[in-house]
């Protein structure tokens, strides 16, 4: 069975995820169920700065495991935005991928072309597997580039597999031959 993908947007700049549900189901594409102050919680849990954002370990404590569940149970292909994480070191980058095994983490960043991507996340993910856009999209616009994200991933998986199948198709028609 082919690995659900998780299209992981880190900022810097928030977006409004709620509003881009519908887009994103034209591509296949899901949210966890969780609420926004989840994924706000998660990533102040990953990078540790939840006191400076005024509140208690015990009450950001389990966050990001909640969203890699959730995501995990909808058996699809999620998305998720947790712009706290833009400026993680690569240990707490490190920490957010491992509650990700099992997917393919597809990174996508609004920065805009004028910024490059975090060192910490370019060291972990792989160069193919990170998008960037424009930083000027607002929640559609945004929500059809990762839909379009989604699918081509997809697409490059099925290619994959189509070329493993020819390649097995004409050892077993030597065979035959022989």
């Amino acid at each position: 069975m082919a690995k659900r993908l998780f299209l992981l947007h880190i900022g810097p700049d928030a977006v409004d995820v709620a509003a881009m549900a519908a887009t994103l189901a034209l591509g296949g594409v899901a949210l966890p169920d969780v609420s926004s102050e989840t994924l706000r919680h998660a990533g102040l849990e990953l990078t540790r700065t939840h006191k400076a954002a005024g509140l208690r370990g015990s009450q950001v404590e389990g966050a990001w495991a909640k969203v890699c569940r959730r995501a995990w149970k909808s058996r699809m292909h999620c998305f998720a935005s947790v712009p706290e994480l833009f400026d993680a070191a690569p240990e707490q980058v490190a920490l957010a991928l491992d509650g990700l095994a099992g997917t393919k983490v597809v990174l996508v960043l609004t920065s805009g072309f004028s910024a490059l991507p975090p060192a910490a996340w370019m060291a972990q993910v792989r160069p193919h597997r990170t998008h960037v856009l424009p930083s000027h999209l607002d929640a559609t616009q945004l929500a059809a580039q990762v839909a379009r994200i989604a699918l081509m991933e997809e697409e490059a998986r099925l290619e994959s597999r189509l070329a493993r199948i020819g390649r097995r198709r004409r050892r077993v028609d030597r065979r035959l031959a022989a």
